[in-house]
Parts: C-alpha cells; structure tokens; sequence
C-alpha cells in the first residue's frame, strides 16, 4: 500500500530521499511531516477512501496523534462499531489513530490485518513502531545511541548506516526505544474452516479498487479465485506464460472451469535481462531463489497494474498452515511433534522468504500483494485442526487434506489433487533465468569476484553471481558475509 520511512531526530535530506526511493510503492500521493525532532515521511498507494481523505500522514479527529501506515486493516468496520469510533475519513490508518487514543498501545491487538505502522503521539513526543506479527508488510530499521530510523525498504536507509541496518522484529511493539508486549492478536473462532476461508477471502477483497488474483494452477491459487468466484465476483487472473511448464495448463484448465478471464503473462530473455537489476535493488539481496520469485511476481504484477489494477491476491502461506510441504510427511514418519514444530517455525519465518519476496517485488510494480492464507483468522484456527486433516501419510490426499477436501468441491478433481510445483519447474522460470544468467555474466564481469567474497556469501550460480555484483553496487557496504545478513534477518534458505 505505501513505502515509509522515519527517522529521530530527522534529517531533512534523507527524508527527501526516502520520497525518490518509495516512488514505486506510492506513487499516488506523498508527502514529508516533522514534529519536534520526528520525521516522517510517505509514499502511497491509494486503496481505501479518495486520494484526498486518505493522504498520508493521517491525523487523528483530535490531531494529538498522527501515523504512516504501510498495509491492510480487514476489520475496520467491525472496529468502528464495537468501539463506538468516530472516524473522519474511510482510511484505514484513521480507524487506527482513533482505536490508539481510546485503548492505547493494546490497540493493536484488535486489528485483523498485514501492516507496518509508525505514530507519533503529541501529547509526549513519543514514537511508536509496530509490525504484523507474520511479518506480511516489510519494516527495516537502524538503532543507535542517538539516532533511529525506519524504513519499508533497505534502499531508502542512507548508505553509511547500511551496515547497522537489520529487519524489524515482527510482532513487536517499539515506544521510545523499548519493546512492549508482543502483539496478541483477538481471533474469532471457526467450527468450519470452509467457512473461514470464505469469510477470509472476502474481507480481502478490496471495495474500492480493481483487483484479482495470481494463478498457479495449483490447489492453494486456484481455490483462492473459486471461493472469490462463489462469493460472485468476476476478476481477472493472472499466470506466467514462458512457453512451457505444467503451471500453464492448469491455470487454463481452473479458469475455463470457473469462467474467469485469465491474462497470459508472457515474459520473454530480454524482459527478464531488462528487470533482472530492478528486482535486486528491491528485495536487497542476490539469493538467487528469490529472485526468481521476485521475477515471477513482477511480472505477474506488472501486467495487473497495466490493467489498471491496485490489489492482487497471492496463495502464499498455505503450504506451511495447511502442511503442504513433501517435509512435513517426511517429519510425520518420525514424530507428530516435529511435523507440527516444523510448520510452526516456517510459518514465523515467512518474513524472511515468500513474504519478503512477495511483497518487494509486487510493490516494485506499485501493486499491493494480499495473502489470505496469512490471515491471522487462518492461521490460528487451523492451529487447532488436528494434524490428520493436515499430513497423514495413510491419506490418499497425502498434505493440505483440509484444504484438498474443500477445494473438491469448488475445482475440478485433478486440481484439488494436483501435487505441489515450485516455481522454477511450474513455469520453467528457472530455465530461462539461467540461460539469461550466463549470458548477462560477460557484461557484468562475474569473474572479477573474489575467491573470499565467493566463499563469504555463498556464490553458487551464475544468477547469484550476476545478482551479487549488481547488489554490491547497490548496498556496497550493507554486509561483509552471508552470517551478518543472517543474523539481522536479512536472508534465508529458501525454496521456490
């Protein structure tokens, strides 16, 4: 929805900056704000309310406090009648600066969302930064003795901080230099997940704004478009065309059955030469699964917002809350627990694979990425499902039983069955990187890296050896080896 940026005490070039770096992410209105010795500072995509009521910073009816927000709030009427909230404009941020002043930090235990938020509160100068607790929305920060900053984005953060940067935690809650209790987000209870889904699916669906829907062709994508569809509406969908890749068929096959529009993504060696170096500055990294995946999503991004849209819904989560991985049954072999602990554990750390991904590249192409599955409705209800409705190796459906029984009802048998394809096989992505990669590897001169920057960072590839050299460029002094950028959660395996 927005790139921000913050910083204390601020400095008036470098909020400037953070204007020229998020104009990807914002490109409808932004705006600069100082209050004492804060900064804020604003890129934004409008979604919710006119571009006028809904310009960032949003203030408070009373004007004691004021927020950047970078994200989607799903039960704000909800909100405003429980809490008897009057609320000046239909801006999410709005519904929460007025939740802040009546409940206080705990507000954010009400909010059914992916955000990061940054508010300061007049009334004592304080500055409170929260992000959602899946990490869906990204949030970067420096802390030192006597200056912070925020940003949504690594490349916004002046240079010679770059190498005390680090990702902030998500779930927290940061007031003036010291973390509160985590967020404990309030969830309504489902006895049918079916019915949770729908409800899901449907608050993210934007009121306001065009949008649709990524199709793989797998189950995850593919119920998301025919729950959308029974609720009755009509969008588009969305899959990349290589020329090959079993992803393909499939999405035709789940369009045609759900009579849906499906716009072909084609993407041709040039096209993926041309925004190779675009996807390195935005997601930061030269790993090469996620450039991959960032590819993927740009392009899927770029066309809808072509088409003249702001939202697209992605699949993302379901494998690690419905149990979709071939991990999981083989941990199942050994021990219940460790299936379970398994999926709990790449679920909390989605932030730094797929939802780092997804985001940064969808934004990229100033489209806002939603993750139904992600919902914290979703993933604390399936919580409580028992693991044979999630793994069991005796089960004909193998994994995501709970969601493959669902999906029978709304797609067609082989879809709801089909087996998991990553992304580099589904729509041979992979392929053409490569090839791309080797070509791309003379100009940029891969060669010239050192035998200790190689070993360091783990340069295995020619992609990542491409990717490194444009990222050293870019962030030429953000880690001196892969450990570093670890350990301040800037990268993790991941597969795609």
């Amino acid at each position: 929805m927005c790139g921000i940026f913050a910083c204390k005490p601020f400095v008036k070039d470098w909020l400037e900056n953070s204007i020229i770096e998020h104009q990807d992410r914002g490109p409808d209105q932004n705006a600069i704000h100082t209050f004492e010795d804060i900064g804020v500072s604003v890129n934004r995509l409008a979604i919710t309310g006119s571009l006028e009521q809904g310009s960032q910073p949003v203030f408070s009816s009373s004007q004691l406090t004021y927020c950047v927000f970078n994200g989607a709030i799903y039960n704000t009427e909800e909100l405003i009648t429980r809490f008897s909230l009057k609320v000046k404009s239909k801006n999410e941020a709005a519904v929460l600066l007025e939740l802040y002043e009546l409940q206080g930090e705990s507000f954010i235990n009400y909010i059914r969302g992916m955000f990061s938020i940054i508010l300061v509160d007049k009334r004592d100068g304080s500055l409170l930064v929260t992000r959602d607790s899946l990490g869906i929305k990204p949030l970067y920060w420096v802390n030192m003795e006597d200056m912070v900053i925020f940003s949504s984005s690594l490349n916004a953060i002046p240079e010679p901080f770059l190498p005390y940067s680090t990702a902030f935690p998500p779930g927290e809650v940061w007031i003036n230099n010291t973390f509160r209790d985590k967020i404990k987000p309030e969830v309504l209870e489902f006895n049918s997940i079916e019915a949770l889904l729908l409800n899901t699916v449907s608050s993210h669906i934007p009121k306001e704004v065009k949008w649709g829907c990524s199709l793989s062709g797998g189950v995850d994508s593919s119920l998301l478009c025919a729950l959308a569809k029974s609720k009755g509406h009509s969008f588009n969908c969305y899959t990349l065309d290589t020329g090959g890749g079993p992803d393909l068929e499939a999405a035709k096959e789940v369009s045609s059955y759900l009579n849906l529009p499906l716009r072909l993504v084609k993407v041709t060696d040039i096209d993926i030469e041309n925004v190779f170096p675009k996807i390195v500055k935005s997601l930061g990294t030269f790993q090469s699964e996620l450039i991959l995946g960032g590819l993927f999503t740009y392009f899927i991004s770029k066309q809808a917002y072509r088409d003249g849209l702001k939202v697209l819904l992605f699949g993302e989560g379901a494998d690690e809350v419905f149990g979709g991985y071939d991990k999981y049954q083989l941990a199942m072999e050994d021990s219940y627990e460790n299936a379970k602990k398994m999926m709990f554990s790449d679920l909390n750390t989605l932030w730094l694979t797929h939802n780092n991904r997804i985001d940064h590249a969808s934004m990229a192409a100033s489209i806002e990425a939603r993750v139904p599955y992600q919902d914290n409705y979703v993933t604390n209800n399936a919580r409580n499902l028992p693991m044979e409705l999630k793994v069991d190796n005796d089960n004909l459906l193998r994994n995501k039983i709970a969601l493959r029984k669902i999906a029978e009802k709304y797609l067609p048998n082989n879809i709801a069955l089909r087996k998991k394809e990553v992304i580099s096989r589904g729509t041979d992505l992979g392929f053409m990187l490569n090839k791309v990669s080797r070509k791309m590897a003379s100009y940029y001169r891969v060669e010239s890296i050192s035998k200790s920057d190689r070993k360091d960072f783990n340069i295995e590839s020619y992609i990542e050896a491409v990717a490194f050299k444009i990222w050293r460029k870019i962030f030429p002094n953000l880690a001196e080896n892969i450990v570093s950028m670890k350990q301040r959660g800037l990268m993790k395996k991941i597969s795609v």
